[in-house]
């Protein structure tokens, strides 16, 4: 019998395309994709249809500068549908509505492309279906067409709730990402998944409870975007990107290490391309992670290291904390939780409890109480189907899972946590 947690399609079980008479026999009208069973059946089943089909999946993450320049005619024009008006149906942030707004518009005017900008505020308080719901009537009034894309422009939480509206609209429309801030050009731009928050009635605010996997056409990167970020938000962002140094590469980890804190200064915008391989490294080690598994069948996943404990603090903490900083502040309890376990050095511990101080990464919260980080334990169990699946780093770019964290291993671990803390202030 296949059990909850092992099924998966026949596609993602690895059964051979040559091999599908196993599925049953062959249709002789769609002999690649409906598969009929008589014999060997559940008691009571007469008949039994399979029909497989293997979902395309391809898209770009491209890399450009200055995106909206009138020397780059790339969003003028890529994607635009055949036997459809030259136009353009853009969502945008409204932070950089009042950053690029005129830019935005004066572009799509050079190359006599007609446009639709909607604005939405881009806060995670306002990740909520009353955007899709938002942008829905917006898309009715334009009238966009089947093969028309639509073009989210802005950071993590406008690049979910438009890729997840597109999932919706006459059930998937295309769409095109163009982050604007760090996080999101590291983070949101490169997987698939998408949603928005969702306020339940018994436990409250729950982080992306509704959403769906699916894949826009291309993300254009600009890393000019986040000169105008400031420091608070580009830290935002570097949390995701050590997230990855802790669990896959030393050299990522490293770089940080030597040059985070003047990278934040410039903003990414230095000469010497530390910046840049920052961002391509954390960009390749994502899409190496998540290629094999865009759908998430294997549920064990090392980019959920930082995710166990911080949707709970990040929906609950007051004052409110940015999504990067919650999964920071999760990497190091998960760090102290390594070193508890013997997973981990001391040396190890401080290191990355140095090089995250260093760049002034949050490493503790006081919304990290005994009953919120179960509750994230316990809300992960049941996102991870019944098991804790929590990455604990073995060393900096190597891991493993636990299963068995106990709510006595937390109050331990959570009383290191506080001891840093008070070491932190005693050095300051």
């Amino acid at each position: 019998m296949v059990s909850g947690e092992d099924f998966v399609s026949p596609a993602a079980a690895g059964i051979d395309p040559t091999d599908f008479d196993k599925l049953g026999e062959r249709c002789a009208r769609a002999p690649r994709n409906v598969f009929i069973r008589t014999v060997g059946l559940k008691e009571g089943c007469r008949k039994e249809w399979t029909n497989y089909y293997e979902l395309p999946v391809e898209y770009t993450v491209e890399s450009y500068q200055s995106l909206f320049s009138l020397d780059n005619d790339t969003l003028a024009t890529r994607f635009m549908p055949e036997n459809c008006p030259r136009r353009r149906f853009l969502v945008v942030d409204d932070k950089v509505d009042e950053l690029y707004g005129e830019r935005i518009r004066k572009y799509f005017d050079h190359f006599k492309v007609e446009w639709r900008i909607v604005v939405i505020p881009g806060e995670e308080e306002n990740k909520r279906f009353a955007l899709v719901d938002k942008i829905f009537e917006e898309l009715c009034d334009f009238g966009l067409h089947r093969r028309e894309p639509i073009v989210a422009v802005g950071g993590g939480v406008v690049l979910d709730v438009v890729g997840f509206t597109a999932s919706l609209y006459r059930r998937g429309v295309p769409y095109i990402r163009v982050p604007t801030t760090l996080l999101a050009i590291v983070d949101a731009s490169v997987g698939v998944k998408t949603g928005v928050d969702y306020e339940s009635k018994s436990k409250g605010p729950l982080k992306n409870r509704m959403g769906s996997f699916y894949a826009p056409c291309a993300a254009f990167l600009d890393k000019s975007f986040i000169a105008t970020q400031d420091e608070r938000n580009i830290r935002n962002g570097l949390c995701e990107i050590m997230k990855l140094a802790l669990v896959r590469s030393e050299e990522l980890f490293s770089l940080l290490e030597e040059h985070g804190a003047r990278i934040i200064a410039e903003r990414f915008q230095g000469s010497d391309f530390v910046a840049d391989r920052v961002i391509e490294l954390a960009i390749e080690l994502m899409l190496e992670e998540l290629g094999p598994n865009l759908w998430e069948y294997k549920l064990e996943r090392c980019v959920d290291y930082g995710h166990s404990f911080s949707k709970i603090l990040e929906m609950v903490a007051e004052p409110p904390i940015m999504h990067g900083e919650a999964v920071n502040v999760d990497g190091f309890f998960c760090v102290v939780l390594s070193h508890g376990r013997g997973l981990i050095t001391s040396e190890v511990r401080d290191r990355v409890k140095n090089t995250m101080k260093s760049m002034q990464l949050p490493t503790f919260h006081d919304g990290c109480t005994e009953d919120v980080m179960w509750k994230g334990l316990t809300d992960a169990v049941e996102h991870r189907h019944g098991k804790q699946r929590v990455p604990l780093i073995t060393g900096v770019g190597s891991y493993t899972f636990a299963n068995d964290i106990s709510m006595k291993e937390i109050k331990e671990a959570l009383a290191e946590f506080r001891d840093l803390r008070v070491d932190d202030k005693t050095q300051t």
